[in-house]
């Protein structure tokens, strides 16, 4: 009971401010709109809670893709306080959204319930709060895609927009990156150390490490070509949402494949 409660009160939350946006009139103003997000981010944290630490601790494939989701928009939330970025949170919701409605059907109930110890515990977190840095980057990425395109193409009803700045926004995205780039580097290093504790075998160059390695790589030249060469515009955004897919791939999809497809 608590469980549908926590799952259906979560998805309207978020859907609400998502019907909002898509009006042609306004029918929420922004505080209204932070009302929902901030409900709705209480709501998905019980809601995480729920299926997450009922037994133990069980960071499965959608219960992983739900603690991501929490903190991408908690992260938009800190972000956007000043309400800077206009319909931003449409293309965070979104997603989100799809997170949860699809949490029981890609639920796997045959799934053994993890028990970690605090240093691996705080590996997986670590892990987790990286990745959803670079997924808000990704969203953030997608965003400012929109607004340049507008801009070049001099679209006085843009659909997304902003009172800072393209410079200013590319500040805040390469910000974005250097965290999840430092996480990212604590995770892959710490992975190597707390490899059998979490997974029974010693560390090995399996495909998820090698793509983890390759994201690595091309989020570390991203930042050095930021910061050396001032890399901006279509350039950093297609190069930071490469990495951003093989990163997906080398953990999400890792998990998707053991847990769903060959369960």
């Amino acid at each position: 009971m608590d469980y549908w409660l926590a799952y259906f009160s979560t998805a309207i939350l978020y859907i609400i401010p998502c019907i909002g946006l898509l009006s042609k009139k306004q029918l929420f103003k922004a505080n209204k709109i932070s009302f929902f997000l901030i409900l709705g981010l209480l709501s998905h944290a019980y809601f995480a809670y729920l299926i997450i630490f009922n037994q133990g601790i069980n960071l499965n494939f959608s219960n992983a893709l739900l603690i991501i989701g929490l903190i991408t928009v908690l992260i938009y939330t800190v972000l956007n306080l000043r309400g800077n970025y206009h319909r931003l949170e449409f293309l965070t919701l979104i997603p989100v959204i799809a997170i949860i409605l699809f949490n029981p059907i890609i639920q796997n109930d045959h799934y053994i319930t993890q028990y970690f110890s605090i240093n691996a515990l705080i590996h997986v977190l670590t892990a987790l709060v990286g990745y959803s840095f670079f997924a808000f980057g990704a969203i953030f990425s997608i965003f400012l895609k929109f607004i340049e395109s507008d801009l070049h193409e001099k679209n006085e009803r843009s659909f997304f927009s902003s009172n800072l700045s393209i410079l200013a926004m590319e500040n805040q995205l390469f910000t974005i990156y250097w965290i999840g780039f430092i996480l990212l580097s604590i995770t892959m290093l710490s992975g190597s150390y707390f490899s059998e504790e979490l997974f029974g075998a010693a560390f090995v160059l399996n495909h998820k490490f090698l793509l983890s390695l390759l994201a690595w790589l091309l989020y570390g030249g991203l930042l050095i070509g930021r910061a050396q060469f001032g890399w901006r515009g279509k350039k950093a955004i297609n190069l930071s949402l490469s990495a951003f897919l093989i990163l997906v791939l080398a953990y999400i999809g890792t998990k998707f494949i053991l847990e769903i497809v060959l369960a």
